[in-house]
């Protein structure tokens, strides 16, 4: 059976589980899904090695969504890029989740991807304000 493109979500703790049961109820089928938890006893070596793990059984060009630019998280994925051919996107919220879910047999297109950043970041509004603009 061929590979197909997944989505792999790296956070620190269980939040990707989580936000993972969270996209059942809003989208549906998350079955191309997984995550990797970093835990605090987890050293970078031993945080690589389980998601090098998980890298090695995607399709090319699939997907890593971490939590936090800069963190481990980012980190390793950026590391294994160096090996394995994946795209990555940093700044987890579940709009994006959901975006690339909704587009996951074309996440290995930069289009797409920054289509799925772009939901990302739209979908962080200051709530009042944004209702203050809509009463004028």
């Amino acid at each position: 059976m061929e590979k197909e493109l997944g989505i792999l979500l790296l956070t620190h703790g269980d939040w990707g589980k989580y936000i993972i049961e969270a996209g059942k109820m809003i989208v549906g089928n998350v079955d191309r899904v997984s995550h990797v938890a970093l835990n605090p006893a987890d050293t970078f070596e031993e945080f690589y090695e389980k998601v090098e793990k998980k890298v090695s059984e995607l399709k090319d060009g699939s997907l890593i969504i971490t939590d936090i630019f800069g963190g481990t998280t980012t980190n390793v994925a950026a590391k294994l890029s160096l090996s394995y051919n994946i795209n990555i996107i940093s700044g987890l919220n579940a709009p994006l989740l959901f975006e690339a879910l909704l587009n996951i047999d074309s996440i290995d297109k930069d289009e797409v991807l920054d289509n799925i950043v772009e939901e990302g970041k739209d979908s962080c509004k200051n709530i009042l304000k944004e209702l203050r603009k809509m009463t004028k």
